[in-house]
């Protein structure tokens, strides 16, 4: 058998170490449009903000050498024959499947991708874009940046660049920072404490409209309320997308069953695959690394032995990356708040029927692991979760465990 990998990213990856670990002999290759070993994209700020390249490398940079894999790098998939069981790439090279592992991620959006031709505009989503920012970083003495985008990608951004030894301007067209992963008090009281915290110059209810560049390098942009910031460096984060179009003809992600099987010889995985959710039943794109890990396993599992299902995704969301104050949240932001609030230390929770429909956790994490694991199992916590999230010590939940009062 031959089983063909459409990606080559954490996915991908997880999926092709299962299949060697279970003790497939068979041939493996593996297609991507980086030219690089398989890498974590959890990491790679972290190189940006300045530490070795190697770190991002998680499952080693030998990885095709020790997982005995063929690999075809920086041939991005145009095209999926399912009839034929062939894929294509954009350089018009073919490869044929037995079983095709489809995991392609997703690639940034860009409101005006013409603007990647003018030298100092850049994504921020892949190895590629950081190995590039870093090179112009150096080579240009870069001391100022704007980053468009103040969602989860875009604060990382920032945050990195920062660490970097920059000033940095983070243009937000919403209310509020992080606003897919926060509510509305919840994402105001983040914002507040991270521009506190950071000096950031943080614009809201703000676009950039156009840029100004002489020789084709950019010098400034200009933002939706007509004031202007000269600058160097801009990082465009508006927004990401499926790169299903391959496989389904659009960007709307691919669906899969509970075995990950787009169709019979087809497995999908990661940012590209749409799966049920595992408490509210809604099927979507649920892009995280705990999704895409397990994704990967039960994917591998099926193929090698025809057993084993995914039991959903999770929409959980962690920012934690290059400052002490931590944000985090899954489900939905709907049903009965109950809120605390001390100092830098803000939490609420959503009830439905006496169990938890969604969270957010702002400045510390010892309450995400008893929240998390309450909210997938459907247990009753009305009962006991003001005095949880109240704690003064911020341990109501042990104390609950053991019987005391979160006094």
């Amino acid at each position: 058998m031959k089983i063909v990998t459409a990606g080559t990213g954490m996915a991908a990856a997880e999926f092709v170490e299962q299949l060697r670990l279970e003790g497939f002999a068979g041939e493996i290759v593996m297609v991507g449009d980086e030219d690089c070993p398989p890498y974590s994209p959890c990491v790679i700020p972290f190189y940006l903000a300045g530490e070795p390249l190697d770190t991002v490398y998680w499952k080693g940079k030998d990885f095709y050498e020790k997982y005995r894999v063929t690999a075809r790098l920086g041939e991005p998939v145009v095209q999926v024959d399912q009839v034929r069981q062939i894929i294509h790439t954009a350089d018009g090279t073919r490869e044929d499947y037995d079983r095709l592992f489809f995991a392609t991620g997703s690639h940034s959006w860009y409101p005006r991708p013409e603007w990647l031709g003018i030298k100092g505009v850049f994504g921020f989503k892949t190895l590629s874009d950081m190995m590039a920012i870093d090179r112009y970083l150096r080579e240009e003495q870069v001391s100022e940046a704007v980053v468009f985008g103040g969602g989860f990608i875009g604060v990382d951004a920032a945050l990195a660049l920062q660490t970097r030894g920059l000033r940095v301007s983070l243009v937000h067209r919403n209310t509020r920072l992080l606003s897919q992963m926060t509510d509305e008090e919840g994402g105001r009281f983040a914002t507040l404490r991270l521009a506190e915290k950071t000096g950031m110059d943080i614009r809201l209810r703000t676009t950039v409209e156009d840029i100004s560049h002489s020789n084709g390098q950019l010098t400034a942009v200009r933002l939706s309320d007509g004031r202007e910031i000269a600058t160097p460096l801009l990082i465009l984060s508006v927004g990401v997308t499926p790169n299903s179009v391959p496989l389904q003809g659009d960007d709307k992600g691919v669906l899969s069953n509970e075995q990950m099987l787009a169709d019979p010889s087809i497995y999908t995985a990661g940012d590209v695959a749409v799966t049920r959710h595992a408490v509210n039943g809604t099927s979507g794109v649920y892009a995280n690394y705990p999704n895409a890990m397990r994704q990967a396993r039960v994917a591998a599992r099926h193929l090698l032995h025809g057993d084993g299902s995914y039991d959903g995704s999770i929409n959980t969301t962690v920012l934690r990356k290059h400052i002490d104050f931590p944000v985090i949240s899954a489900g939905d932001f709907s049903g009965e708040a109950i809120t605390y609030q001390q100092g830098d230390i803000w939490r609420r929770v959503y009830l439905v029927d006496g169990m938890i429909n969604g969270y957010l956790i702002i400045g510390d994490t010892r309450l995400s692991g008893y929240l998390y694991q309450h909210y997938k199992d459907r247990t009753r916590v009305d009962g006991t979760i003001r005095k949880t999230i109240s704690s003064p010590r911020h341990d109501g939940q042990y104390r609950e465990m053991l019987g005391f009062a979160a006094a």
